[in-house]
């Protein structure tokens, strides 16, 4: 009898050990499950969260070199403006100190020649339209040149249509020459603003 009951508590024993071992290795491999799981989840939202943050960095940096480059499109822009205004001033002064009596009256001379070659002797008389503050002196220096009958091949009056310069038309032909300082200064600074442009745009380049 105390052999069975031995053998009995031995088979209880061993059994409740069994259970107990297998209740271990199932609550092992439950932990070891969500502690997988858990990592998988971490890594998962780590990922998500550098391709979100690479993204992000991504358009910030799209927009602030396109930033960049707006603004110095802007500054350029601003540059070309004033380069303009200076070159502007620039010429016209120059043309004012240029377009003096003395010059205008070659002027005028070449082209009543060229226009006397021309045309007939009923035609080809010039109307000439100057600065009023330099009529008198281109007059003057006219008169010198080639006489006081120069009168008789046209006409010199002033008119602030000329601006710092003249204004020559020839009488029986459709030829007008328009030497004031605003159509020269707008030749002049269209020819260099095209060149100080191709300079700007091969800098912004």
């Amino acid at each position: 009898m105390a052999e069975e009951l031995q053998s009995l508590l031995e088979k209880i024993q061993r059994e409740g050990i069994e259970k107990a071992s297998a209740e271990r290795d199932k609550i092992l491999a439950d932990a070891q499950s969500q502690a997988q799981a858990i990592i998988d989840e971490a890594r998962s939202g780590a990922e998500k969260i550098l391709s979100e943050a690479a993204k992000d960095a991504e358009t910030m940096q799209k927009r602030s070199e396109n930033a960049i480059r707006q603004a110095a499109r802007d500054i350029l822009l601003e540059l070309k403006s004033e380069l303009k205004k200076r070159l502007e001033n620039i010429t016209r002064k120059s043309l004012d100190n240029a377009l003096d009596a003395g010059l205008m009256s070659e002027i005028i001379r070449d082209i009543a020649a060229a226009a006397a070659n021309k045309n007939s002797a009923d035609s080809g008389k010039l109307e000439v339209m100057v600065a009023p503050a330099k009529c008198k002196e281109l007059i003057a220096q006219l008169t010198a040149a080639v006489g006081a009958d120069f009168a008789a091949g046209g006409s010199i009056f002033p008119s602030s249509a000329a601006g710092r310069g003249l204004k020559v038309s020839v009488e029986g032909d459709q030829v007008f020459f328009d030497l004031s300082d605003t159509a020269l200064t707008e030749m002049i600074c269209e020819y260099a603003g095209s060149r100080v442009s191709a300079v700007l745009t091969a800098q912004d380049n």
